[in-house]
């Protein structure tokens, strides 16, 4: 069985710079002009239905929207804000990656690309089938990449759970399209509510709104949003 897209063992050292495991053509779409001013309070959405249609400025929606996620860690009583190189993933961002990558122990074929585990992007003489721990270890080593990606990009402190959200997006749209973010470029200017926002814009494959992307994105918000 194939496993990996053509010359893909000689390309590694792209595919770290442009992936984190599973690998999503998701995109933001360009900047929408302005939305006019208005006293009428704007319709609640819900993300897997009417995501195409959020009103936004400057390409940021203006409908903040969540989804619910279980917090496996202390939530902090205040926001403590460090470094990324400081940081591991939570444990909630990892169980928001599992649950919306869920657990493959055998290989898997996704837009010309061989998967397994939890999304992972398989390497040539790689097993076909695995078992969930050696899924786990996978998981560990591409979070891993993800988690070096944001400490490079990110160049202001965070909390905990705003790196975590972000590793968590970048496991899903690899480290290339995260750097291009425009959740990066504003959570390094400082602005969160935007950076949280930004989460929201990648709700589409093909120019096509996905609803479990518009989730993922919205569970990753709230967890980004949350001190």
């Amino acid at each position: 069985m194939l496993k990996a897209f053509a010359g893909f063992a000689a390309a590694y050292a792209m595919l770290l710079a442009s992936a984190c495991g599973r690998v999503s053509d998701a995109g933001e779409l360009p900047a929408a002009a302005p939305a006019h001013a208005t006293s009428t309070p704007a319709p609640t959405l819900t993300p897997d239905v009417e995501a195409d249609s959020i009103p936004t400025a400057n390409g940021i929606p203006l409908v903040p929207l969540t989804a619910p996620i279980n917090f496996l860690d202390a939530l902090e009583p205040q926001p403590i804000y460090q470094m990324p190189g400081v940081y591991n993933t939570n444990h909630t961002a990892v169980q928001i990656i599992k649950e919306e990558e869920t657990l493959q122990l055998e290989a898997y074929e996704l837009g010309g690309l061989w998967l397994i585990g939890y999304g992972h992007l398989m390497l040539e003489d790689e097993k076909d089938v695995i078992t969930e721990e050696e899924a786990d270890v996978f998981l560990v080593e591409d979070l891993h990449w993800c988690e070096g990606a944001i400490e490079r990009y990110v160049t202001i402190p965070v909390t905990l759970n705003e790196f975590s959200a972000m590793v968590a997006f970048c496991y899903n749209v690899g480290s290339g399209k995260t750097r291009g973010s425009s959740i990066v470029k504003r959570i390094n200017d400082e602005d969160r509510p935007g950076a949280a926002n930004a989460f929201l814009l990648w709700n589409r494959m093909n120019g096509v709104v996905i609803q479990a992307l518009a989730k993922r994105r919205a569970r990753e918000r709230t967890l980004f949003l949350t001190p």
